[in-house]
């Protein structure tokens, strides 16, 4: 019980109880809606490479846009914020929705309503994450609430993806996107209920743009285990994080299955990563986080190999079931590694490097990782980035076990 009660306890903490549930379900619809426009933009075009210039497409703004609205979150009041970007990812997913039932989505939509969708994001994720230390009232709990917090997203890619499977095969895509719609309404509901007070520094409020922006530059370039946790993160990133928009490939090309078997695939990972959250969760200290984060990827690379051989169905569930864990492992223990170190008044400027690392790396890695499908196939492309990342794993160990966290 006492396991059980430490896992939850940033639930006693009022604005965290609010957070908590919207952003499950919206990440859920979110999942959804992911999976659909990956199965109907592979079902389009039938191109790896194709596949990979869309994702590349959408990416951009994650990538270019990310510091600079780390400045501005400093500046800003992050409830109001936070309110405004609900909002607009609900407009978005009920756009595509329209589109869609009304026969008009083509390539050129996904493209341009993908590029909103992750200028969107470009502020949600840094917002989201330098949001946290203000949701529970006592820091020692911040861990905590980061670990939940990726509970909600692993909670998420294990119950969309599957949802997802049955509707596509079932009763089509444009469902699937009204459902992400759908699914941001609570969470529009409950963040207007939150009550987040924020002392801006009136210092950093003070600052133009780009010197806010120097300043930032200069706070992680003169602390070594901040640089470390942000180059793991994007080299993991980069590699690990192409699987989503490999896996409609993989499963076409090797089990040549359709959305259901994909849904299981994914949702297996789901399955992984929300175990792995949860034992992090359940931790009462930081202590040896940094081996978990190494153990993770060694994890990972090896899911990776187990894909690149397998063409059985059961191995492959299996390997995805560990991905998760090992995706997660690495994820979560950055972040809340990171989030430990920083200071508060400048959290939304590294914050949003952490995101440009963490998912702006897409931009080019996508790209890259469905040119590699392209030309040497998937199950080779899953080899060759299991191989890599095993050294990265073995290397990075080294340079942690070397620093004190």
């Amino acid at each position: 019980m006492n396991r059980l009660l430490s896992t939850f306890k940033s639930l006693k903490y009022r604005n965290f109880r609010l957070f908590f549930p919207g952003l499950i379900v919206s990440q859920i619809g979110i999942w959804i809606q992911n999976i659909a426009i990956g199965w109907l933009v592979y079902d389009m075009t039938r191109s790896a490479f194709t596949m990979g210039f869309i994702m590349f497409c959408n990416a951009i703004p994650l990538f270019l846009l990310t510091p600079f609205v780390g400045v501005f979150i400093d500046k800003l009041n992050k409830h109001k914020l936070l309110m405004s970007i609900q909002i607009l990812f609900a407009s978005q997913a009920l756009i595509i929705s329209v589109l869609t039932f009304c026969g008009l989505l083509r390539i050129w939509n996904i493209i341009i309503l993908g590029l909103f969708l992750n200028v969107i994001a470009a502020i949600d994720l840094p917002l989201r994450q330098s949001i946290f230390v203000h949701l529970v009232d006592d820091k020692k709990d911040l861990g905590n609430a980061i670990s939940l917090n990726s509970t909600c997203f692993n909670l998420a890619r294990l119950v969309g993806p599957a949802i997802a499977g049955i509707l596509v095969a079932s009763v089509g895509v444009g469902v699937c996107f009204f459902i992400n719609f759908i699914c941001f309404i609570p969470a529009i509901i409950l963040v207007s209920r939150m009550n987040i007070i924020v002392k801006n520094n009136l210092i950093v409020q003070n600052e133009t743009i780009f010197e806010s922006l120097k300043e930032g530059f200069s706070y992680i370039k003169h602390n070594k285990k901040i640089i470390l946790l942000l180059i793991f993160l994007a080299i993991f990133s980069f590699i690990g994080l192409t699987y989503p928009m490999l896996m409609p490939i993989y499963t076409k090309e090797v089990f040549h299955a359709n959305a259901d078997v994909l849904g299981l695939l994914m949702a297996m990972a789901g399955v992984g990563a929300l175990i792995g959250s949860l034992l992090i969760a359940s931790k009462t200290t930081t202590s040896g986080l940094k081996y978990i984060l190494c153990s993770g990827a060694f994890v990972f690379s090896i899911s990776l190999l187990i894909l690149g051989f397998s063409n059985s169905l059961y191995f492959s569930v299996f390997a995805m079931f560990i991905l998760g864990m090992g995706m997660t492992s690495c994820i979560t223990c950055d972040n809340t590694l990171l989030q430990m170190i920083i200071d508060d008044d400048k959290r939304g400027r590294v914050m949003s490097i952490h995101s440009i690392c963490f998912l702006g790396t897409t931009s080019i890695s996508n790209l890259f990782a469905g040119t590699v499908a392209q030309h040497i196939g998937i199950s080779n492309t899953f080899i060759v980035f299991g191989v890599f990342l095993l050294f990265v794993s073995i290397i990075f160990f080294n340079l942690f076990k070397k620093l004190s966290f």
